[in-house]
């Protein structure tokens, strides 16, 4: 009897210490555009710093389309280097493979020594199955390489209806009756 509760007690702790890693599955995993930028992800915190020439950031792998969805994208750019800072939305017709995009979305771009909370409506043209997320940047003219801690960036998948009412994170008043 008390070796079947002890198998018992080993199953329950098992099933919880598994838990936080079947949740990390369903996490957007990002990687860096370019190999010469910086990437740091805690817990799904970024922070990253880019290369001179074109946009460069951090990319999602594809993901199926949800129904009804949008990106809230918390964006902080933190040195001067950096011209811009902008989340790009790509739309694709194959959730497999590398297919070619057929549609892009840009955000607001947030400027050094601004930090944003950016909703993108997740608004796909006809025949996308799926879509990446990239938060890029640009640097300044002659500007070499910004700071590996240059852009702070957090990406999250909420309720569409949430982008018009604000801030989702606070509440000033209590459920009425």
């Amino acid at each position: 009897m008390r070796r079947t509760g002890l198998l018992a007690l080993a199953l329950v702790l098992l099933a919880v210490v598994a838990r936080p890693a079947a949740a990390d599955d369903d996490r957007t995993h990002f990687r860096r555009t370019t190999p010469r930028a910086s990437l740091e992800d805690d817990a799904g915190a970024f922070t990253l710093g880019v290369p001179s020439g074109r946009a460069w950031g951090i990319e999602s792998e594809l993901r199926p389309l949800p129904a009804e969805g949008a990106l809230a994208v918390r964006l902080v750019v933190a040195d001067d280097q950096v011209r811009e800072a902008f989340v790009r939305v790509a739309y694709y017709a194959s959730a497999t493979g590398r297919s070619r995009q057929i549609a892009v979305v840009d955000s607001q771009a947030v400027v050094p020594g601004e930090g944003r909370l950016l909703f993108v409506t997740l608004d796909p043209p006809v025949g996308a199955v799926a879509y990446r997320v990239r938060v890029l940047a640009r640097l300044r003219a002659g500007s070499e390489r910004s700071q590996d801690e240059a852009i702070r960036a957090r990406v999250g998948l909420i309720d569409r209806a949430a982008t018009r009412f604000g801030s989702q994170f606070s509440r000033l008043l209590p459920d009425g009756p």
